[in-house]
């Protein structure tokens, strides 16, 4: 007899109810399998949403563009997208299983597709404290994460920062990789950031200023600010941080307590959105702040990423809509 989280029961024809009804319910047991499957079945909306494109890219038949002609059209581009992602698939599939926590190394098809630039550090996952000090299962890796700052690629700094992103965008409900663009325009991608005077890095990532009521260490620095549409140089004292995990929780924080940003988290399904909403709080005065960051999300270092993360929070529409509707 078949369990509903054998991947052999799961939906390979698009009238197979009984596949996808086996594959919900072995999502809520989060086997390998169902999340591999999954995947699998994300890939297949891509490749349809690709399929569509391509046709309304081509002319159309007055002889065979009737309604029931298109209808079977539909129903034949959705049988090739779940055939191709049976396959190697288009490369989207080992990402997406990355993003849910499968391990690449069990093999899974289409997990090699994935260039090693987007592959996560493997070891315990830090958290960070309130007072921002990084903390693993066994002991601090603030020494190593020095020793690797600042990254020498932009791939680089995606890789060392994601792990912390994906923490931070949890506590938000905004896709990880839209922090990631952002810390990236902020920072420079990672080599524009203030250092203290011992020449240690500052680990402020977000551009974020120390105000009065901030406790931890500080670093001023000359900063580009706009008035009425015109930027001005001028001095400012920003935050510092221990680590990258203090960065991007205090980043969380701030977005999260402070009534200012209200709307943006109401907006952080759409990360278009979200960043216009950040804009419009005031969270950096450039005019163009959010279609900049927004450029950083679509470009070529992230590109990917992006996908994956839609793919994600089409999986999980909680993320988009939390349930409570409070900001924590």
């Amino acid at each position: 007899m078949t369990m509903p989280g054998d991947a052999n029961v799961m939906a390979s024809v698009y009238t197979d109810f009984q596949g996808l009804n086996s594959l919900k319910a072995a999502a809520h047991q989060q086997t390998t399998a169902a999340k591999k499957e999954a995947a699998r079945q994300f890939e297949a909306v891509f490749i349809e949403m690709m399929l569509q494109s391509m046709r309304k890219a081509t002319p159309k038949d007055s002889l065979l563009g009737d309604s029931q002609t298109r209808l079977y059209r539909g129903l034949y581009d959705h049988q090739i997208a779940l055939d191709m992602a049976q396959g190697s698939g288009i490369g989207l599939r080992g990402m997406i299983e990355k993003a849910l926590g499968v391990n690449s190394a069990s093999g899974a098809p289409g997990s090699d597709s994935v260039s090693q630039a987007h592959s996560l550090p493997t070891g315990p996952r830090p958290t960070a404290t309130a007072l921002g000090k990084t903390t693993t299962t066994g002991q601090t890796d603030t020494a190593s994460e020095s020793a690797q700052w600042p990254p020498a690629t932009p791939q680089a700094f995606v890789t060392q920062v994601m792990p912390y992103a994906r923490a931070a965008a949890a506590r938000i409900g905004v896709q990880p990789d839209v922090l990631v663009a952002q810390a990236a325009l902020e920072s420079g991608w990672g080599k524009r950031v203030p250092r203290l005077a011992d020449g240690q890095s500052s680990y402020n990532l977000f551009g974020i200023k120390a105000g009065a009521n901030w406790q931890g260490q500080t670093v001023n620095v000359p900063t580009l600010e706009y008035r009425d549409g015109v930027a001005h140089r001028e001095q400012a004292r920003f935050r510092a941080y221990s680590s990258i995990a203090a960065s991007f929780a205090d980043y969380a924080g701030l977005i999260t307590h402070h009534p200012r940003y209200r709307q943006a988290i109401a907006a952080a399904g759409d990360p278009t959105a979200y960043l216009q909403q950040l804009q419009q709080a005031g969270y950096a005065t450039d005019p163009q702040y959010a279609a900049k960051v927004d450029a950083i999300l679509t470009g070529k270092h992230l590109a990917g990423e992006h996908l994956a993360g839609k793919a994600l929070l089409a999986m999980n529409p909680a993320v988009k809509n939390p349930a409570d509707g409070t900001i924590t």
